[in-house]
């Protein structure tokens, strides 16, 4: 009888240990998430707070995908209409602007709700990411520019420090570039922005057009805009790029541009964001540089450009969603965000610890007094804006005949501003 027993009590034991192990796998049931990225170098960060938050959580299974931003844009724009994208996305607050206004996206739930406004991110970014009311997405990163300089070219051009007015950045870029026997060009004074798919030409065109006093386009009433740059400031901003590269000849689309340029030493500044940090780290080691205050001219100020995770429509557990992104914006993640990737975090964190050990992300943060931030304008219309007058651009600023002809110059904005207001006319926010 005893042995009966003995078995029966094991028997026992083993059903209930089975039993308990259905009601717990019951209780967390297999999730599974997807998350699509349109910045390539975000993957192994996302890798790194995928495997951290499965071990939290073993019910849950996250992959991801990350595609070059032009591509993500265009997939988003099939996916969300059709209710066929990812469950979370990284996307910018003026790209996604036009599904929200379709009503393709739903509002933050309460508690995001709460956690956006808690304090833990500037008024700035809470501002951003409010539409009629609601709120939505939670912001990851952001892309202030700055302006990054060779500190050895500088040194060897006697130059004491970055370029803080357009008069110096003229000035410098002629003693800072170097040519060949025959007159060409063979490292720029500075790399503009003179190329490229989408409307990331005119995006880095405001950086210039901003100092000067103008915007791409204005609010001059409540929710009416007009172009902001058929004026002296856009004048002014297009003359500089048309000067700097056929007037004075310190840059050129045959030398290497931008953040692959600059480790490859082919120039000695351009503007970029925070990621370049990380970039130099990782393949240009031993290039010294440093980053600055974007140039002053009659104002100062930079733009912040969020980036955001939202959670679509076609997320099956939109609750798990929204607790992973909360879990991505610890600040341990923040940190490491910051430090392996180099894109500035947007949660409120103490990054002085990375600030010590590199030091050119200072110039991110610690602007200088009267340094103002912008966004871009609350329009599901600007992304088109934008793409239009890039497209514009790119050929102006291969115009050598624009050089010394502001009647020429005048022309090109007028007619690029007049595409412009038609926009905001078809999209019934023309200022009339």
């Amino acid at each position: 009888m005893k042995r009966r027993s003995s078995l029966s009590l094991i028997l026992m034991c083993l059903f209930l240990v089975v039993s308990l192990g259905s009601i717990s796998a019951m209780a967390a049931p297999k999730v599974k998430l997807t998350l699509w990225g349109g910045y390539p170098e975000m993957g192994p960060f996302y890798k790194q707070v995928i495997e951290d938050y499965q071990k939290e959580n073993p019910n849950v299974e996250i992959s991801f995908l990350t595609h070059p931003l032009r591509e993500h844009e265009q997939k988003l724009s099939a996916a969300i209409p059709s209710n066929t994208a990812a469950d979370i996305v990284e996307t910018t607050s003026y790209s996604i602007r036009k599904f929200i206004e379709a009503g393709l996206l739903n509002p933050n739930p309460a508690n995001v709700d709460g956690f956006l406004k808690s304090g833990v991110f500037e008024d700035f970014y809470v501002n951003d990411l409010t539409i009629h009311g609601n709120t939505y997405g939670l912001p990851l990163f952001q892309g202030r520019q700055v302006l990054f300089w060779n500190k050895a070219m500088f040194r060897e051009a006697g130059l004491p420090g970055a370029p803080t007015t357009w008069e110096e950045v003229i000035d410098y870029a002629q003693k800072l570039a170097k040519y060949d026997d025959q007159g060409d060009l063979v490292r720029a004074g500075i790399s503009l922005r003179k190329s490229g798919g989408g409307s990331g030409v005119a995006e880095k065109w405001w950086f210039w057009l901003y100092p000067a006093g103008g915007s791409i386009i204005e609010e001059v009433a409540p929710g009416k805009w007009r172009n902001g740059y058929d004026n002296e400031a856009g004048r002014a901003a297009l003359t500089l790029y048309i000067d700097l590269i056929h007037k004075y000849k310190v840059d050129d689309y045959r030398v290497k541009a931008d953040s692959d340029g600059f480790a490859l030493e082919t120039h000695a500044m351009f503007t970029r964001e925070s990621w370049v940090v990380g970039h130099m780290q990782q393949y240009a080691p031993d290039v010294e540089f440093d980053a600055a205050p974007l140039p002053v001219n009659k104002r100062a100020g930079t733009i912040c450009n969020l980036v955001n995770m939202y959670v679509t429509k076609s997320c099956k557990n939109p609750d798990v969603a929204w607790d992973f992104v909360q879990f991505m914006l610890r600040p341990e993640y923040q940190k490491l965000l910051l430090a392996e990737v180099g894109w500035f975090p947007c949660l409120d964190a103490d990054y002085e610890d990375i600030f010590q050990e590199v030091p050119q992300y200072r110039a991110f943060m610690d602007m200088p007094e009267g340094f103002e931030l912008y966004g871009i304008p609350p329009l599901a219309c600007f992304d088109e804006i934008q793409t239009k007058l890039a497209e514009r651009l790119v050929q102006a600023f291969m115009d050598e005949t624009l050089v010394d002809n502001p009647e020429k110059v005048a022309k090109v904005l007028a007619d690029a501003a007049k595409e412009t207001d038609d926009i905001l006319r078809e999209n019934g926010v023309y200022a009339d």
